[in-house]
């Protein structure tokens, strides 16, 4: 079985905060991001044929630990 990480962090030049999912070792695989400009959240796919639970388990995060739209 797979063991994915989940990498926080804050973006400046896109005014926001992201939640990455990838792989111990590898490139990112998908990105949820939240944009304090729009109070909105992107999702970016870098690979092909992630698993879906993986990403339900980054959009799960993703509106946990990201800040909520208000």
């Amino acid at each position: 079985m797979t063991e994915y990480k989940f990498l926080r962090g804050s973006d400046i030049n896109r005014d926001g905060m992201y939640l990455e999912l990838s792989v111990a070792g590898e490139s990112p695989l998908a990105e949820v991001f939240y944009s304090d400009t729009s109070a909105e959240f992107y999702v970016t796919c870098y690979a092909q044929d992630i698993p879906l639970n993986a990403l339900e388990e980054l959009i799960q995060r993703a509106r946990r630990d990201l800040p909520s739209v208000s």
